[in-house]
């Protein structure tokens, strides 16, 4: 400290820690006000989606954008895994 009550001394730990505290607020407020198109969708979890059939691992997760709404409905990263998979085992169509 640089005086009693003065807080920390310019350029210590905790000056730069209560300066980064600030940027991550700073960046947070940002990013809740940004639209998808600029940061990307807020995804989350919102349940499966079996594939063309009953089989229990025949299904992939689905999310919902916080933000906006939009669905990752059989248009992410698992789905193409999970269709290939029933395919093969001669499940759904």
């Amino acid at each position: 400290m640089n005086e009693v009550g003065e807080g920390p001394s310019p350029g210590s730990p905790l000056a730069r820690l209560e300066a980064a505290r600030v940027e991550v607020a700073r960046l947070e407020r940002e990013v809740a006000s940004a639209s998808c198109a600029e940061v990307g969708h807020r995804w989350r979890f919102v349940g499966g989606c079996a594939y063309d059939c009953e089989t229990p691992g025949c299904s992939f997760a689905v999310h919902e954008c916080s933000v906006c709404g939009d669905c990752d409905y059989d248009d992410n990263e698992e789905a193409p895994k999970v269709r290939a998979q029933c395919e093969a085992f001669g499940h759904g169509n």
